[in-house]
C-alpha cells in the first residue's frame, strides 16, 4: 500500500498535485516532439494573426464611426429640408422674417452635411471598409496556416489522456474505459449495487474504477422531481357611481380595478445530480449518514462557538441514549470530529470506531477545514457494504475527457486547455475520493477474489446505454407531443452475438396550455371571474430501439473510420443516428431485419 494515501489531504498538497501538473506538461510536451512541429514559428504567426484581427477590427470600428456621422448628417438633411420647406411656405405667406430664418437656419443645416456625407464620410467608409477587408482576409491565411502548423500535433490527441495521466500519478488508481458488465456483476454480488430502473433518473455520465482494488462508480443522473409553480392572472375593472358635489350638483365618477388571482400547479423539473458509490466490506453493518457543515469558511473564533454549540448537543444525545439504556451512541473523545462530521445517526458504536481511529478522524478534521481545496462540502453516506459520497464541487465537474477539446490553432492555448481540463478533472475526482481515502480501514482492507461467470444474459450494463443515449440527444427519442426534457430509461431486450438491442423509453410531458377562472371581489361589489392562464403537464412516454457495441477502437479512430465509404454504408444500413462514447457504438436501430454485428463485421 502507498503509505502517502493514509493521509489524502497531504498526499495531495504535497506529492500528486505537482506530480500530476508534472506528468501532464511532460505528455503534452513528448506529443509536441512526436508532431515535429516547431512551436515558436507558431507563436510567430499567432502573434500576427492576432495583429490582423485587430487592426482589422480597428478599422471596422472606424467605419463604423464614420456610419453613425453619417446617420447624423442625414437626419440633420432631412431636419434641414423640412426647415427649408417650412421658410419658403412662410416666405410666400408674407411671414418675412420667420420665414428667412427657416430657410437660413434649413440649408445651413442640410447643404454642410451633404457634402460633409458625400465628400467625408462615403470615402472614409469605403476606405476602412476595403482596408478591412484586405486585412481580414490576411487574418485568414494567417489563420488557416496557424492550423496547418498546429495540424500534426491536434493529431495525436486522445480522449483517454485523463485517465493515463490519473493512473501514472496514482498508480493504486485505476478507472475502466467504460463500465463493463463484469465490473457490475462484482458490484452486485459483492456490495448490493444494482441497476436503475427509477423512471425519474437517467444516467448521463459515468466513470468506474478501483482503488486499491475496492470498487467505485461515478455516476451523473438526469433527474425529474415534480414541483409546483404559481400563475397569476390579471383583470382590469371599470365602474361609475355619482354623488354631489359642494353646489349640490348631480355628478359622475368613474372608478377602475386590476383585480389578481393566482393558482399553483403541478410542474416538473429537472436537475443533474453527481453521485460517487464506493463499495467496502469494512463495517459491513454500519450505517451513518453526514452533511456539509462547511468548516473551510468559518473563523477560528467561529468554529470554536460551532463545536461548543454542537457539543451540547451530543452530550444532551449521549444523556438520553444512557437513561433509555441505548449503547447505540456514545461520544467520541474527539470532539471537533464528532461535531464536524456529525454522524449521529450511526447505527453501530463499535464499528464506527473500528472505521474511525484517532488517524481517520484526524484526516477527516484536516479535510473538512481546508480552505485552500473544497474543504467540507461533502455529503457522506454510508449503507452497509456502500459509501455515497456528492460533493457540491462534483456538480459542476467535466466529466467528458473528449480529445476535441485541445485542438487548437495556437500551441499556448491547447497547452492552456489541456493543463486546466486535466488538473481541474484529477483535483475533483481525488476530493471525491478523500473523505473514503481518509479512512485507513478502507484502504488496508482488501476485497476477496471474486468468481465472475463465464458468459453473461447481455453484454453491456444499462448505464452505459443511458449514458450513450443521452449523449446522443433526446430529441431523437421523446415524444412527438413532448414540451420538457425526458428522462430516457433503458431497458435489455435482446443479445445478438456482441450487440445488445436496448428499448429506451422517453418519459416526459406534453404541454397544454389552460385557463382557470378565479372569483374575486371588486370594489364596485360585484364578483368576478378573472382568468388566469396556465400550462398543465401531461405525462407522456415514447419507445424506441437502439443498438450497442463494443468496438475495439479509439474516438479518433472511429472518427477516422466514419470518412471510409464501407464503414459508413454498414453503420446507415442500420440506422442513420449514432453515438460512439466509451468505446461503445449506440445507434438508433431503423431496421430490425438487419443485424448491427453482421453489418459491421466485414469492415472493422
Amino acid at each position: 500500500m502507498d503509505d502517502i494515501l493514509l493521509d489524502p489531504l497531504n498526499a495531495y498538497k504535497t506529492c500528486y498535485r505537482e506530480k500530476f501538473k508534472e506528468n501532464a506538461e511532460n505528455y503534452f510536451q513528448k506529443l509536441v516532439d512526436e508532431s515535429g512541429m516547431d512551436a515558436e514559428e507558431n507563436r510567430a504567426t499567432v502573434k500576427k494573426y492576432r495583429q490582423k484581427t485587430a487592426e482589422a477590427q480597428k478599422c471596422r470600428a472606424k467605419s463604423s464611426r464614420s456610419k453613425t456621422l453619417r446617420a447624423l448628417c442625414i437626419f440633420l438633411i432631412i431636419a434641414g429640408l423640412v426647415a427649408l420647406g417650412i421658410g419658403i411656405y412662410l416666405l410666400v405667406s408674407g411671414t418675412t422674417l420667420a420665414g428667412a430664418l427657416c430657410v437660413s437656419l434649413g440649408a445651413a443645416a442640410a447643404i454642410p452635411s451633404i457634402v460633409v456625407i458625400f465628400v467625408v464620410l462615403n470615402k472614409s467608409i469605403k476606405r476602412h471598409e476595403i482596408k478591412a477587408q484586405e486585412l481580414e482576409a490576411e487574418a485568414q491565411k494567417l489563420l488557416a496556416e496557424c492550423w496547418r502548423q498546429m495540424a500534426a500535433l491536434n493529431s495525436l490527441f486522445e480522449s483517454n489522456a485523463t485517465k493515463m495521466l490519473i493512473e501514472l500519478t496514482v498508480p493504486l488508481l485505476k478507472i475502466d474505459d467504460n463500465f463493463d458488465i463484469r465490473r457490475f456483476d462484482y458490484l452486485n454480488a459483492k456490495y448490493g449495487f444494482t441497476e436503475n430502473y427509477d423512471p425519474t433518473r437517467s444516467t448521463v455520465g459515468i466513470l468506474t474504477g478501483e482503488i486499491l482494488g475496492n470498487p467505485f462508480v461515478v455516476s451523473r443522473e438526469l433527474v425529474r422531481t415534480m414541483g409546483s409553480q404559481t400563475y397569476t392572472g390579471t383583470l382590469t375593472i371599470h365602474w361609475t357611481t355619482t354623488s354631489r358635489d359642494s353646489q349640490g350638483h348631480l355628478q359622475t365618477n368613474h372608478h377602475s380595478q386590476t383585480l389578481t388571482a393566482s393558482v399553483t400547479k403541478p410542474k416538473p423539473f429537472y436537475s443533474e445530480q453527481t453521485c460517487l458509490m464506493y463499495g467496502n466490506e469494512a463495517a459491513p453493518d454500519l450505517k451513518f449518514s453526514h452533511s456539509p457543515t462547511h468548516a473551510e469558511r468559518m473563523s477560528e473564533k467561529s468554529l470554536q462557538r460551532f463545536v461548543e454549540k454542537g457539543l451540547k448537543k451530543i452530550q444532551k444525545q449521549e444523556s438520553n441514549a444512557l437513561k433509555s439504556d441505548n449503547t447505540n451512541f456514545t461520544a467520541m473523545g474527539n470532539s471537533e470530529f464528532d461535531v464536524l462530521f456529525n454522524a449521529l445517526d450511526r447505527n453501530n458504536e463499535v464499528q464506527f470506531r473500528l472505521l474511525f481511529t484517532p488517524l481517520a478522524q484526524k484526516n477527516m478534521v484536516s479535510l473538512m477545514k481546508d480552505a485552500e481545496n473544497f474543504g467540507d462540502d461533502f455529503k457522506f453516506d454510508k449503507r452497509g457494504c456502500l459509501n455515497y459520497v456528492s460533493s457540491e464541487h462534483s456538480q459542476n465537474w467535466d466529466m467528458d475527457t473528449n480529445y476535441v477539446r485541445y485542438q487548437s490553432y495556437d500551441i499556448d492555448d491547447s497547452h492552456s486547455r489541456f493543463m486546466n481540463f486535466n488538473s481541474a478533472y484529477f483535483k475533483s475526482l481525488f476530493f471525491d475520493l478523500a473523505p473514503l481515502l481518509s479512512v485507513p480501514l478502507y484502504q488496508q482492507h482488501k476485497p476477496k477474489e471474486y468468481i465472475y461467470k463465464e458468459s453473461y444474459p447481455r453484454n453491456y450494463t444499462g448505464y452505459e446505454a443511458e449514458c450513450s443515449v443521452n449523449r446522443m440527444g433526446y430529441k431523437y427519442f421523446c415524444h412527438e407531443q413532448s414540451g420538457t426534457e425526458s428522462i430516457l430509461k433503458a431497458s435489455f431486450l435482446s443479445k445478438d452475438g456482441n450487440t445488445d438491442k436496448i428499448c429506451v423509453t422517453a418519459y416526459s410531458f406534453m404541454a397544454q396550455n389552460r385557463i382557470d377562472y378565479i372569483p374575486v371581489w371588486g370594489g364596485d361589489g360585484c364578483m368576478h371571474s378573472v382568468p388566469v392562464p396556465w400550462v398543465e403537464y401531461i405525462p407522456v412516454t415514447r419507445d424506441s430501439v437502439v443498438g450497442v457495441k463494443q468496438l475495439d477502437m479509439t474516438d479518433k479512430t472511429y472518427a477516422a473510420k466514419l470518412k471510409e465509404t464501407p464503414f459508413l454504408d454498414a453503420l446507415n444500413l442500420c440506422g442513420s443516428n449514432r453515438v460512439f462514447v466509451h468505446g461503445l457504438l449506440c445507434t438508433l436501430l431503423g431496421n430490425d431485419e438487419v443485424s448491427l454485428d453482421k453489418a459491421l463485421e466485414k469492415v472493422i
